[in-house]
This record gives C-alpha cells, structure tokens and sequence, in this order.
C-alpha cells in the first residue's frame, strides 16, 4: 500500500470557442462555488460568491430560483439548513465551449456518502465569471418504450 499523497488531475473537455486554461478556471470556480454552498456564516458566503459570480447572477435549481448574490446566498442557507454536514463537490470535469459549460456533482453527507447527484449547467463572461446556473437534481429521465404501441 503506497503512503504517497493523492492528487485530483481532472480531465475537461474543450471544445470550439474555448480552451484548456477556461476549463481550469472554470473547475476552480465550480469549486469556488461549492465552497459557497458548504459555507454556514452568511457573509463569507457573499464573498465566495462574489469571487466566482458576475453581481447579478442568475440560479435556478427545481426548487428554486435567484438573481444577485445576496439572493443566491440567502437561497443556498435556506437549502442546507435541514442538511447540516452535507456539502457539494464537484464529480467530473468540465465540459466547455461557446461560454457555456456543464459538470455533474455530488450531495455528500457527514460521513462522505454521495445522497443526491447532479448537473450544473452555466454560461460564464469572458474575465470568465459565473453569469448563470441551472441545477438539475438527479438524472435525466428515461425514454419509456410500450412494445406494441401504434406509432405516434
């Protein structure tokens, strides 16, 4: 058994209109942004999100929706308060072109169990900074197929 430290090296996808430096910058602020979620004191939180958010951002979650930080702050305490101990990590790369960029995650619990996974889907300004954030909970439906059914 190997006593060296781990290290995360993420593979992101870069595709036309962007590059490998924009996906790492956006890792970090995904991470930044997760950072925000984790956080209970609600003005560092403000500042988390102003380090990886334009002022006048926009989420929307399935549950709800914010414009500006001090909204998207309030909106995340109101989140994770029934969830203390619970907090967001990011489980993939980043996929990316076009300023717009997506990445799945993970709820996790105290004890580092993933209860809820997810996507984020985001287009970012050129400095980049997060514009806005679509969160879907889980994954997309499936296609229900009814053999013998007439055609549609």
């Amino acid at each position: 058994m190997s006593t060296q430290p781990t290290a995360r090296h993420d593979a992101h996808s870069v595709r036309a209109g962007s590059d490998a430096v924009t996906a790492e910058r956006l890792a970090a602020l995904a991470d930044g942004l997760y950072a925000a979620w984790a956080e209970p004191a609600v003005s560092r939180r403000d500042e988390l999100l102003a380090d990886c958010c334009i002022p006048a951002v926009t989420y929307a979650n399935p549950l709800g929706e914010a414009v500006g930080i001090i909204e998207f702050a309030d909106l995340i305490g109101e989140f994770l308060a029934p969830y203390p101990g619970h907090r967001p990590v990011r489980t993939s790369g980043v996929d990316v072109h076009h300023r717009r960029a997506r990445w799945e995650w993970g709820l996790r619990n105290s004890i580092g169990q993933i209860v809820l996974m997810g996507l984020d889907v985001v287009t970012f300004t050129e400095r980049p900074r997060l514009e806005t954030i679509s969160t879907f909970f889980g994954p997309p439906p499936r296609p229900v197929y009814s053999f013998g059914a007439a055609p549609a």
